[in-house]
């Protein structure tokens, strides 16, 4: 069974459909849950977007995703050669708020927040790395 899998894509909004089917067959491979796959599609979608967002006016940026789960926890690392960014900074927006006075952006970040049972961000070695755990407890 394979437990940690990575593949390099380049930052190309039209790329992300290959992302998602290297999630996909990744979630098959390890008999991960639906729920567990729809979360890391949806967290995948989102994050790259942004990556590809943020790296439209740099050449050649690189996408590394990188999968491993233990017992309990599934974990998606995406690592990208782009420009500084930290996604995580960004404030939650506030859903209270009717939607007409709401500012445009934010809702994926929140649903990244909200799917995950850990999100970080850093910074090494020229690269942004970012961490997304999910729980894979059964009895959730």
């Amino acid at each position: 069974m394979l437990n940690r899998s990575s593949l390099s894509f380049p930052a190309e909004l039209e790329r992300l459909p290959d992302m998602i089917r290297f999630i996909d067959a990744w979630c098959e491979e390890i008999h991960l849950r639906k729920d567990r796959s729809h979360s890391l599609r949806l967290i995948v979608d989102e994050l790259v977007s942004n990556i590809c967002r943020q790296s439209l006016l740099q050449p050649n940026v690189s996408i590394v995703l990188t999968l491993f789960r233990s017992e309990d926890t599934v974990t998606l690392e995406i690592q990208d050669s782009g420009v500084p960014f930290n996604p995580s900074e960004h404030k939650e927006p506030d859903t209270s708020l009717p939607l007409e006075k709401r500012p445009i952006g934010g809702l994926g970040l929140l649903l990244v927040r909200r799917l995950s049972k850990a999100w970080g961000y850093r910074r090494e070695n020229g690269q942004n790395l970012q961490t997304v755990v999910l729980d894979n407890r059964d009895n959730l």
